[in-house]
């Protein structure tokens, strides 16, 4: 966690630097300093306030956010699937989820698509409880069939982003793809109460996880309400979904890759995973940011496009590594 987090630390730092315009580490931090109050703190340029706490400050927060719960609930669900494969995009939640958030953006903004990611991903997760009700023994058909789920929502997806004004609801590569372009602090402040509550629901349910271990009946016969924690779960998702893929899109990899990177590391007690994965989370996100808006400048990639591009093959990586071992 120490080395977490001073990552997480160094890459928000570098985000708030490296850009367009060119700011020190020095001024970037003097920003944030007279920001928080501290008197001390040397007094920036009007740019270097304009750009960091003005556009940059809001994107890196959103960024940690999304990546944080994003991270948390790939390990939630992989803990409640007994499978390394679980993931919100591959169980076709964030599909859903753009669904309802293009369909806001189309008759509110920003406000109106966070909600109607958050309806529609509670929506898309009860789905998938129904899926796992009707598949409990077979795991690997929960999966296909959220894959299955995941393409056709994609598809209708593109059918409402192409059907309503072009100038109101973002393109389609946004949705999923995702990006942090237009970061703002009122979609970060409408994003954060809603992934703190769904991802303190999450964090809480470290015990119960653990005795998923040993599948739905072994943990029913410890006295485990096993319909209740996961259709309750399940809802902490989707809403935690929802409301990521309303303000940024669909990110893929992050759900999938960070939990099973850190399971690596801290053992698989979720007491230790579920932490440590909202951190990794949050640090894979602001430093894919960090690679989309730079390395093509000064065009900028789709985040969504480099969490697959560098998180695909290691994931692979790791997934063959470890069969051979």
């Amino acid at each position: 966690m120490p080395l977490l987090t001073l990552g997480l630390l160094a890459a928000a730092l570098a985000s708030l630097a490296i850009g367009a315009v060119a700011i020190s580490p020095g001024e970037a931090m003097a920003v944030v300093g007279r920001r928080l109050g501290l008197g001390w703190v040397a007094e920036p340029s009007a740019q270097a306030e304009a750009v960091v706490w003005g556009i940059r400050m809001p994107r890196v927060l959103l960024g940690m956010t999304v990546g944080a719960v994003l991270a948390v609930t790939g390990g939630v669900l992989q803990g409640m699937l007994r499978t390394d494969l679980a993931d919100p995009q591959l169980l076709g939640i964030g599909p859903g989820a753009a669904i309802g958030a293009a369909i806001g953006a189309a008759a509110g903004g920003v406000p109106a698509a966070i909600a109607g990611g958050v309806a529609a991903g509670v929506v898309t997760s009860l789905v998938v409880r129904r899926l796992a009700a009707t598949a409990s023994i077979d795991r690997s058909r929960i999966i296909l069939s959220g894959v299955a789920l995941g393409l056709a929502l994609g598809a209708w997806v593109g059918f409402v982003v192409f059907s309503a004004d072009r100038a109101t609801v973002p393109p389609i590569e946004f949705w999923l793809l995702g990006s942090l372009t237009g970061a703002t602090w009122k979609a970060f402040w409408i994003v954060l109460p809603l992934s703190v509550a769904a991802g303190a629901a999450m964090l809480v349910s470290h015990r119960l996880l653990d005795v998923f271990v040993l599948g739905e009946a072994g943990a029913g016969h410890l006295g485990v309400d096993t319909a209740l924690v996961l259709t309750s779960l399940l809802v902490a998702s989707g809403v935690a979904v929802g409301a990521t893929v309303g303000a940024v899109g669909v990110i893929a990899f992050v759900g999938l890759l960070v939990p099973f990177l850190v399971r690596m590391a801290t053992g698989p007690a979720h007491r230790r995973l579920l932490p440590a994965a909202m951190v990794a989370g949050a640090l894979f996100v602001v430093a894919a940011d960090l690679v989309a808006r730079t390395m093509l400048a000064p065009v900028e990639a789709p985040l969504g496009l480099v969490t697959a591009a560098f998180g695909g093959p290691l994931f692979l990586w790791l997934v063959s590594r470890r069969s051979r071992a």
